[in-house]
């Protein structure tokens, strides 16, 4: 993979983080506390996954991207 391909796939990995995390704005306050939960952990996990699977990866191939 080279350099601006690694970028272009952070940037939408981000894209995709910034998508889940607005998931808690729409449904914070809406459901009860026991199901906010169960969507907070959802969008962890999911977050979680693009970080490890996704832009770990890319990191490690140009660390410069990390900032």
């Amino acid at each position: 993979m080279n350099r601006d391909l690694a970028a272009r796939i952070k940037e939408k990995a981000l894209a995709a983080v910034e998508e889940l995390t607005s998931i808690l704005d729409i449904v914070k306050g809406e459901i009860p506390a026991h199901e906010f939960e169960q969507v907070k952990k959802g969008v962890g996990l999911a977050i979680g996954s693009i970080e490890m699977h996704v832009n770990a990866q890319l990191y490690r191939q140009f660390p410069d991207l990390e900032s």
